[in-house]
């Protein structure tokens, strides 16, 4: 992938323009799920932990970063939930691992994803863009 630039998915032939309007649509359709009730709805968008506190909302090869915030400039790392006993959602809901976030979730870095993991250079720019918008909260 280059600057700009998405690169062809194996997965679409030639995916029409009403088809990217319609993911688009149900990816912020997801985001504003997931922000509203902390957990996803998976028909829409996932959700899966990145690191250092960092998270991606995710469809097809879209993934979107996100942070939370006390929007003060503040922020606790939230990381995926290993122990069900430890969960904040009932042990039995399928959405047990995901932890309670802070009242503010904050967009970050988008990129495309071909493999199982996430290239280094987007999970830096994860950070970069979360250093960025604490310290914009700060001043």
């Amino acid at each position: 992938m280059t600057a700009g630039e998405w690169a062809e998915d194996p997965n679409f032939e030639a995916a029409p323009d009403d088809e990217q309007i319609r993911q688009s649509a149900k990816l912020r359709a997801g985001i504003e799920f997931f922000a509203e009730y902390g957990f996803p709805q998976a028909s829409y968008c996932n959700v899966n932990a990145l690191n250092d506190g960092i998270w991606e909302f995710k469809l097809g090869r879209v993934r979107i970063s996100f942070f939370d915030t006390d929007g003060l400039g503040g922020f606790v790392p939230k990381h995926r939930v290993l122990d069900r006993r430890d969960a904040d959602f009932p042990e039995d809901d399928d959405y047990w691992w995901i932890p309670l976030f802070d009242d503010q979730l904050r967009l970050g870095h988008c990129f495309g994803k071909n493999s199982q993991k996430t290239e280094e250079d987007d999970l830096a720019e994860t950070i970069r863009v979360r250093e960025e918008d604490l310290q914009h909260d700060r001043s």
